[in-house]
C-alpha cells in the first residue's frame, strides 16, 4: 500500500532520485568503457567492470531503500536495498581476485574478505536487523571490505603513472564521498535521532552521495586503457616506415641503450629489413595482401601495425623486450595517433622527400604525453 509522503519527504526523494540517475549513468559508463577495450585483453581493466558492478549494485540498493521509504515501506524491498548495497563491495572483490593484481594486493585476503562479505547479506535475509549486536556486525564486515577496497585503490594509484594515477585520486575521493555518504541517508544508522535531526543528516548525506558520483563521473570520464604493470620499462624504441622508399618518418628511443651503428645507418637497415621480412612472407603464402605483426630478433621483438587508407604504405613498428598486450595497444594508439594529426600531410607524402625528420619530429610531444 502506497504511503501518502510530505512536502520535506517529496525533496527528498527528489534529491535521492537525482543521485540515483547519476548513480546508474556512472554505472554505465563504467562498464562501457571496459567492453569498449575488452577485447585488447589488458587485464587491468577489469577494475573499470568492477566499479561498474560495484556501483550498480550500491545504487540499486539506494534506489529500493528510498521507495520503501518513502511509498511502500515493504520488508522485502527493505531486506532486498540492504542487500544489493552489502553486496556491492563483495562482487568489486571477486572481480579483481585475479593474479595480475597480485602484485598490488594479497589475492588471499581479498578472497577471505569476498567470502566473509556474505555473512551480513545472510544476516540481512533471514534475521531482523534492528537488534544492536547484529546491526553492529553487518556494519563492521561491511566497513572491513570497504577498507580492503580503498586501500587496494591507494596502492594501485601509487604504482600508475601520472595521468592515469590523477584520474583514479578523483575515482577514490568520490568513493569515499558516497560510502560515507550512508551513514547519514541509511534509516537504520540515524534511527536513534528526532525527526529534524534526520532530516539535516539526510540532506548531509545527500549532498555526499551526488557530490562523490560526480567525482568519481569527472574522473572516469575518457579515462585512457589500464596498461601492465611497469609496461613502459618493456619499451626499447618505435619506428615510423615509408614501405614504399624504405625511409624512416619518424623515431623514437625509449630506452639508454646505445647502438654500435650510428642511429641513421640503423634505422635504414631496420626499414627495409622488415619491408624484406614482409615480402618474403607475402610470397611464402601466396597472399599479396597477408601482413606479419611480430618479428623476433634475438632478444627483441618487433611489433608491426600498418597504416589505414590514409596511411596504407606506412610501417608502424615497435621495438619491445618481451610481448606484452599492452605493448600492442600502444602500438594501436600510436598509429591513430599519427594518422590523425597528419592527416592532410600524409596525403601528399611522397612530396616529402627530405623533409621527414623536420615535418614528423613534433610527434616526440604526443609520444611523451601517451607516457604520462
Amino acid at each position: 500500500m502506497l504511503q501518502s509522503i510530505s512536502a520535506i519527504q517529496e525533496i527528498q526523494f527528489l534529491l535521492y532520485l537525482t543521485a540515483i540517475f547519476l548513480g546508474f549513468q556512472l554505472a554505465i559508463y563504467f562498464l562501457y568503457r571496459y567492453y569498449k577495450i575488452r577485447d585488447e585483453q589488458l587485464p587491468l581493466n577489469r577494475i573499470l567492470l568492477s566499479f561498474g558492478m560495484f556501483y550498480s549494485l550500491f545504487i540499486s540498493g539506494s534506489f529500493l531503500l528510498a521507495v520503501n521509504k518513502f511509498f511502500v515501506d515493504n520488508q522485502i524491498l527493505y531486506k532486498l536495498g540492504y542487500i544489493f548495497i552489502l553486496v556491492s563491495p563483495t562482487v568489486f572483490l571477486f572481480f579483481i581476485t585475479l593474479k595480475e593484481f597480485s602484485k598490488i594486493i594479497n589475492l588471499k585476503i581479498a578472497r577471505f574478505l569476498m567470502i566473509s562479505g556474505l555473512i551480513p547479506i545472510i544476516l540481512v535475509l533471514f534475521l531482523q536487523i534492528t537488534s544492536i549486536y547484529i546491526f553492529l556486525l553487518v556494519v563492521s564486515l561491511a566497513i572491513l571490505n570497504s577498507i580492503y577496497i580503498m586501500i587496494f585503490q591507494i596502492k594501485l594509484i601509487r604504482t600508475l603513472r601520472s595521468n592515469i594515477k590523477m584520474r583514479l585520486i578523483q575515482i577514490f575521493i568520490g568513493d569515499v564521498l558516497s560510502i560515507f555518504s550512508l551513514i547519514f541517508v541509511l534509516e537504520i544508522t540515524t534511527s536513534f535521532y528526532s525527526s529534524d535531526m534526520k532530516n539535516i543528516l539526510f540532506f548531509i548525506g545527500i549532498t555526499l552521495l551526488i557530490t562523490g558520483i560526480i567525482i568519481v563521473t569527472l574522473g572516469v570520464y575518457s579515462f585512457p586503457a589500464l596498461y601492465e604493470l611497469k609496461w613502459e620499462e618493456n619499451l626499447l624504441q618505435l619506428f615510423i616506415i615509408n614501405q614504399k622508399n624504405y625511409e624512416c618518418l619518424y623515431s623514437h628511443n625509449f630506452s639508454e641503450i646505445k647502438y654500435e651503428q650510428n642511429q641513421a645507418d640503423y634505422e635504414k637497415l631496420l626499414s627495409a629489413g622488415v619491408t624484406g621480412i614482409d615480402n618474403i612472407i607475402s610470397a611464402i603464402t601466396n597472399t599479396q595482401g597477408e601482413k606479419i605483426n611480430k618479428i623476433k630478433q634475438a632478444d627483441s621483438l618487433f611489433l608491426l601495425e600498418y597504416g589505414t587508407e590514409i596511411s596504407s604504405e606506412i610501417t608502424f613498428v615497435l621495438v619491445v623486450k618481451k610481448d606484452l598486450n599492452s605493448n600492442s595497444y600502444f602500438l594501436k594508439s600510436i598509429k591513430d595517433q599519427f594518422e590523425g594529426f597528419y592527416r592532410e600531410i600524409l596525403h601528399g607524402l611522397d612530396s616529402l622527400k627530405g623533409s621527414e625528420e623536420a615535418l614528423f619530429k613534433s610527434f616526440d610531444i604526443i609520444i611523451k604525453n601517451m607516457m604520462l
